[in-house]
């Protein structure tokens, strides 16, 4: 125990611990209940054991699971208050948002009491609640209703927004519906400070063209830009300028610690001259910028730049010289310790790389004696440095970059600093004792019409989609960073990103693919090869505005580079062509004209195309009389594989297929009308053959598809089956002779979002 102790205190025993403890939170956050998470562990331990130096590393790395564990099961392990056999809870809520006022109104409300358990404003969950009622619900708006409550679940699929995930960050872990018609609605008029301040920020900037730039950068809320201005931003890589983070702080610290310097200066508070008035200037700066980060609500950007800054301050007074990487590593620790899911955050990752490249940079930048040259020379070797340094990161989470970003923030950054922000807070200093409306207005009407350029740029202007790049090329591009900029030997900097190419070269690779999207009850599918698409059906849709096409299709299709050249929409049941609006307004078209030429509603024609090799053959329809049975009927195969859609189609119309062709069989079936027990006949079934069904489902819908005896006829030959709803999107990969299924809840579900 005492040598033990006394390796506590030997230097940089407190870094070590650190490390550790952030690799403790990051391994547990991301790999807990893996092989994965073993394997780090052990190979600490292994470490550890033959170098007892890096013992502070393990005593840090368990510390790391312990804080992780720990604050899921206060924070956010809520899954014992329900249980699915009772209907409804009598439930005291909180409305913290109001997202649509239209009946039956939704809102995001947190729950401070649940079947009787109170819960503290800091541990109450949240869920979002439809609530029929006439009177207009608002923020901070309390009563006690009966709630018909279930756990928050959403659909899974790859490569787009996840849903579960964010509602898991934002403490969201419950969705329902207020039975009651009445409530008692115990509201309130008065406005915390920071709704106060918000309410100011809207009220002096409203009658401007720019209003919603001056409110995000005031207060970090983007609920006033509309989808066209966040996606001008993204293009031209300044969305980064309206997140509150280190450059913002930095310049609020910067304000406050020059304008009290510059007071004691001219005004003469103190004649001591042996007091350091540095610290008292920075103490103000600092104060500056936490008042700004708490009118924020302490966004989590904002929060952490500011641990950041006392972390360094602290570090800068209380060590002779700037302890740089100690002070971005206590940082990092103070931020997982007060939540280590902060690790989920993408902001996490390019606030502290950003920090990092800052410090590397200015530390080797060569000295000049033009003062404006250097800091020229500064700003331009800095914003290269970042855009190179995040780039990997950039790639991993947006799946491309802006080049125009490079070019613009060398002017957009010197501004925003300079004259934007100072300007901004002091014209909302000054108009909180004097009306200057008509001088806001005059400064805005000069940056909306520098704006207006911008906006007549083509959409995605300098925006570069590279889609979908794995965690290994990321690990292995910073390697290679790493390597070319501390090595000697810096020709050896493309050896990882070489093993990378070769390992590439050498993988086995799909020749097509299959995805069948969970919608939720509907049915959305693509077929892709050589970048090129087909689709067949697009989803519902909800309220004639959301539609499963428009947040989950067009969004994969642009991630992932796929050109669309051929659609069909089995029939025109909400379920299978909600999506088509949204669809065909994304300029898509002309990919009916082989198969519906005669619009689509007039259903599909026998055709037979060759899409990149694959043949996509469209069964002729006989008249029903009914939509479900005059489904469009497509199979899709190449010499190997083939995949067989079937629409809504029942019995009748399967033993129509049986009788008029020979050339059922596939190797993938999408069961006729979900798993319908109207549908998948013996006679059927046995026609196709196939090796895997998938039944495109709601989780526990209303029709409770696929039912239990379409199942079994399907287990009766074997055939794997999957099914949407309860196992997120299924995709499948065809290869040379062989087929390998991969469904998104099992590929990329955390163990902290259970089903």
């Amino acid at each position: 125990m005492d040598s033990f102790l006394s390796h506590l205190k030997q230097p940089f025993t407190s870094v070590w611990i650190s490390l550790g403890f952030v690799i403790g939170c990051i391994s547990t956050v991301f790999y807990y209940e893996t092989l994965e998470f073993i394997i780090i562990t052990v190979s600490i331990v292994i470490i550890v054991a033959y170098f007892k130096p890096f013992l502070s590393l393990l005593l840090g790395f368990i510390c790391g699971i312990c804080i992780v564990i720990a604050h899921y099961h206060i924070f956010y392990n809520f899954e014992h208050i329900i249980n699915d056999e009772k209907y409804a809870y009598p439930v005291e809520v909180v409305i913290q948002e109001v997202i649509s006022n239209k009946a039956p109104q939704y809102v995001k409300a947190k729950l401070v009491r649940i079947n009787g358990k109170y819960y503290s404003n800091l541990s109450a969950p949240s869920a979002m609640l439809s609530v029929n009622l006439d009177h207009p619900l608002r923020a901070n708006d309390r009563f006690v209703a009966s709630v018909n409550l279930k756990k928050f679940r959403s659909n899974k699929n790859f490569n787009v927004f996840d849903n579960e995930l964010y509602a898991f960050k934002q403490r969201i872990f419950f969705k329902g519906k207020v039975l009651n018609k009445e409530l008692k609605i115990k509201s309130t008029s008065e406005q915390n400070s920071v709704q106060s301040y918000k309410s100011f920020i809207k009220n002096t900037y409203e009658n401007t063209t720019l209003n919603w730039l001056y409110y995000a950068l005031l207060t970090g809320d983007k609920t006033l830009m509309t989808p066209s201005d966040k996606q001008l931003m993204q293009s031209l890589g300044l969305s980064h300028l309206l997140a509150i983070s280190g450059l913002h702080i930095g310049l609020v610290f910067g304000f406050g610690f020059f304008i009290t310097k510059w007071v004691f200066i001219h005004v003469k508070l103190f004649n001591n001259q042996t007091m350091n008035f540095s610290i008292a200037y920075s103490v103000i700066g600092f104060v500056s910028a936490f008042v700004y980060v708490y009118l924020s609500n302490f966004l989590v950007s904002a929060t952490r730049a500011l641990i950041m800054l006392g972390c360094y301050l602290l570090l800068y007074y209380f060590q002779r010289q700037p302890m740089r990487w100690r002070s971005i590593l206590f940082a990092l620790v103070i931020v997982l310790v007060v939540n280590p899911f902060n690790t989920l955050n993408p902001g996490l990752y390019f606030s502290f790389f950003a920090v990092v490249v800052i410090f590397l940079v200015i530390k080797n930048i060569p000295p000049s004696t033009n003062s404006f040259l250097k800091v020229l020379f500064a700003l331009i070797i800095i914003q290269a440095a970042l855009f190179i340094g995040l780039l990997p990161l950039s790639f991993y989470f947006f799946n491309g970059v802006s080049v125009a970003g490079l070019v613009i923030n060398l002017v957009a950054i010197p501004f925003l600093s300079f004259i934007l922000m100072p300007c901004l807070i002091l014209l909302t200093a000054i108009s909180a004792l004097f009306d200057i409306s008509m001088v806001i207005i005059f400064i805005d009407s000069g940056l909306a019409f520098i704006f207006t350029c911008l906006n007549k740029f083509p959409a995605g202007f300098g925006w570069l989609n590279i889609g979908i790049i794995g965690l290994s090329v990321i690990i292995y591009a910073y390697l290679t960073l790493l390597i070319f900029y501390f090595s000697p030997y810096r020709r050896l900097a493309f050896l990882p990103l070489a093993m990378l190419y070769i390992d590439y070269l050498l993988a086995d690779k799909p020749t097509w693919k299959l995805h069948v999207f969970d919608v939720g009850h509907g049915l959305m599918a693509l077929i892709e090869k050589d970048d090129k698409g087909f689709i067949y059906d697009f989803g519902p849709s909800y309220f004639n505005r959301f539609s499963r096409a428009k947040s989950i299709l067009l969004p994969f299709i642009d991630i992932n580079n796929i050109a669309v050249t051929h659609s069909v929409v089995s029939h025109l049941d909400n379920d299978h062509s909600g999506g088509l609006s949204h669809f065909i307004g994304a300029g898509l078209k002309f990919s009916f004209n082989e198969f519906h030429p005669n619009g689509l509603s007039k259903g599909c024609i026998p055709n037979e195309v060759n899409m990149a090799g694959l043949i996509i053959k469209s069964f002729p329809s006989p008249l029903y009389g009914n939509e479900n049975d005059e489904s469009c009927v497509i199979k899709v195969s190449d010499k190997e594989h083939s995949v067989l859609f079937t629409g809504d189609i029942s019995k009748n119309r399967e033993s129509q297929l049986i009788n008029s062709s020979d050339s059922l069989k596939s190797t993938v079936l999408l069961s006729p009308h979900h798993g319908s027990s109207t549908s998948s006949s013996n006679k059927f079934i046995n026609a196709v053959m196939p090796q895997i069904v998938i039944h495109s489902s709601a989780y526990k819908g209303q029709w409770q598809f696929p039912k239990t005896e379409v199942v079994e006829r399907y287990r009766n030959i074997n055939a794997l089956q999957y099914v949407t709803g309860q196992q997120g999107q299924i995709t499948v990969e065809f290869y040379e002779e062989t087929v390998t299924v991969i469904t998104a809840r099992d590929y990329q579900s955390y163990w902290f979002i259970k089903d």
